[in-house]
């Protein structure tokens, strides 16, 4: 096999991966609400880099909430209306600290946490 198509063969492969990485791990699925007791966590978010791409480690920007702590978790996919269909994405876990109400933004996707005793 030439050079040329070699090289056609391995960006066509390329191409197709994309979709399938984006495929590939659990769905991660978007809470806009949740309620939880002091102690408990959950998958809130999937935070996604550029279309068809995981996030870099250092482009994962989260805020501090009051109620609790945010973490990463594992990777996966979720559906993005940016990326028009699904794309690679990191979980977001909130863990409860602390009794209260608050709007965390990640993303610019709100979302409502209640921390209960």
């Amino acid at each position: 096999m030439s050079a040329i198509r070699l090289s056609f063969a391995f960006a066509m492969l390329a191409l197709l991966a994309a979709p399938l990485a984006a495929q590939s791990g659990k769905e991660i699925k978007f809470r806009d609400k949740v309620t939880l007791s002091v102690g408990e966590s959950v998958v809130i978010y999937g935070y996604r880099g550029e279309c068809g791409a995981l996030p870099a480690d250092g482009d994962i920007e989260l805020p501090s909430p009051k109620t609790g702590t945010l973490t990463t978790g594992k990777d996966g996919f979720r559906d993005s209306k940016r990326c028009k269909g699904k794309t690679p994405a990191v979980e977001i876990i909130f863990t409860a600290t602390t009794p209260g109400r608050e709007k965390i933004e990640i993303q610019g996707d709100g979302i409502s946490v209640r921390v209960k005793e």
